[in-house]
């Protein structure tokens, strides 16, 4: 296992402290906070603004509660996990309270952005859920350069979040909910 220390290290020291510069604070502080569980909680309700997209709400609702509260909340208490920035050299930009596997705004992110991609695949729209994934993968990197998650924290809620998104996608598919494959037009 300490060759999977020396990734988190090496991983975090490079993010946190090689790519450090003011003009980046401000980008990856925004990046961060939209990853957190207010921005992801409303982004869905976007989708109430047209009629075709109106069935995005509940599969995005569903995955940011099973993203965040369960797998994120749940496994930060499941599993104690000291953050890096303890660590004398981390630069660390804000507060933290629990413990720091898995990284909250990265599950949720990835819940999301995952979810958005499992709506929108088999339509013209799906480069929006590239641009999702994209996102949620520099809400991961921001956790980092903050000073408040190792890498495996960020690839773990990558993991979770996605995870959550399939497990709401397919119950959803199982219980009737199944979603149209040919809009939003």
């Amino acid at each position: 296992m300490d060759w999977i220390y020396q990734i988190d290290i090496n991983g975090f020291r490079a993010i946190n402290v090689g790519w450090h510069r003011p003009s980046l604070d401000t980008f990856f502080l925004i990046l961060s906070y939209s990853g957190l569980g207010i921005c992801p909680t409303l982004f869905p309700f976007l989708f109430l603004l047209r009629k075709s997209t109106r069935y995005f709400v509940l599969p995005l609702i569903v995955t940011v509660a099973l993203s965040g509260l369960v797998f994120a909340d749940g496994f930060k208490f499941l599993i104690p996990r000291d953050r890096p920035s303890n660590l004398a050299y981390a630069i660390r930009e804000e507060p933290h309270l629990l413990g720091s596997f898995p990284s909250g705004h990265t599950t949720t992110a990835f819940g999301l952005a995952t979810m958005l991609m499992l709506l929108i695949w088999n339509t013209k729209y799906r480069n929006y859920g590239y641009l999702a994934i994209v996102w949620a993968v520099l809400v991961g990197i921001s956790r980092i350069y903050r000073g408040v998650h190792w890498p495996t924290d960020v690839i773990g809620g990558a993991c979770f979040g996605a995870g959550s998104a399939c497990l709401v996608y397919l119950l959803l598919e199982k219980f009737g909910r199944q979603i149209p494959a040919n809009t939003p037009s």
